[in-house]
């Protein structure tokens, strides 16, 4: 039994599928069955099963996973005091997150900065669920994880970090606003109602609930009408390209001090904060309790604050 092999098993525990795991860790799917194979030979029991739900654990198999991912998280902690190669350091950034635009604007600015002179290279975003970007984070899989939720859910959110050993440090708090093409009926407006969003259909990813939070249905307390009309799609160009082209909307934080003219050949869009929500939609970035951020990710959270910080000198 090997420490990549642990991986391989936290990975296929997370995304309830090898072919998934599989790509998140750049391996082969032959690779990962081969490794659940062995330890399963070794301890003598099965770690998966098999259903049209994915590949769950069993409950020995669970058991097994949880106390690997402790041992991860614990040789891992070592590493990083004491056996920390500085190569690796220096060459590696994986930052896990929902959809963040000013995440991508981040590793955009870092490539930028620091990349060139880079020999080697290896970064990665992975776009995920908040449980699978704290399961990512707290395994190590993943360095730094970027996470948001709605401040009424902060309690119980901050709790849940500490109960996974993760540390966090807020980034942005956000009034809740609708994302609009410029021109739209509403656009013309400093801000609206809930109410006033009624006649329009509102934009969502078919896997919102995978990747991002559906801050509509978060808002739809205040009127549940806003769910009547609807348009799925799955990925944020195709989003920007709807809503510049119909009267749609979207629910998210205001993004809108990022957007340059002509962005992606499309107009900026207009943000539109909603004055009847009360609370607001927050961001943070977390890692392990007690790690220490590797050169590349510290550089990543600097330029991530400084984007951040540009909105309160709007």
């Amino acid at each position: 039994m090997n420490v990549q092999a642990l991986r391989y098993i936290i990975a296929v525990e997370h995304s309830r599928s090898i072919n998934k795991a599989a790509q998140h860790l750049y391996v082969s799917q032959s690779s990962i069955s081969r490794a659940i194979k062995e330890i399963e030979g070794q301890i003598g029991i099965t770690l998966f099963h098999r259903t049209n739900k994915g590949v769950i654990p069993t409950y020995d198999g669970q058991k097994f996973i949880d106390q690997a991912r402790h041992l991860l998280h614990e040789m891992e902690h070592l590493e990083g005091q004491y056996f920390r190669s500085p190569r690796v350091a220096q060459d590696t950034l994986l930052v896990a997150t929902q959809r963040c635009t000013p995440v991508i604007h981040a590793f955009i600015a870092y490539y930028r900065q620091f990349c060139a002179q880079r020999e080697l290279l290896n970064l990665a975003i992975q776009e995920d669920t908040t449980d699978g970007i704290i399961q990512l984070v707290s395994s190590g899989i993943y360095g730094i994880g970027i996470l948001h939720y709605t401040s009424d859910q902060e309690a119980s959110f901050l709790s849940r970090c500490e109960a996974m050993d993760l540390e966090y440090h807020s980034l942005d708090r956000s009034p809740v606003c609708a994302q609009v093409r410029p021109g739209h009926p509403l656009s013309a407006y400093s801000s609206i109602t809930v109410d006033m969003l009624a006649p329009y259909p509102h934009v969502t990813y078919s896997d919102e609930d995978i990747t991002c939070i559906n801050y509509c249905s978060d808002v739809s307390q205040y009127n549940p009408s806003i769910l009547k009309k609807r348009i799925v799609l799955q990925d944020r160009g195709t989003l920007l390209q709807i809503i510049n082209s119909t009267d749609s909307y979207y629910v998210g934080c205001d993004f809108g001090w990022l957007y340059d003219q002509g962005v992606m050949g499309i107009l900026p869009p207009c943000y539109i904060p909603l004055r009847d929500v009360d609370f607001t939609l927050n961001t943070l970035w977390v890692q392990r309790t007690g790690r220490s951020l590797t050169e590349p990710e510290g550089q990543f959270i600097h330029i991530l604050e400084q984007i951040f910080a540009a909105r309160s000198k709007q």
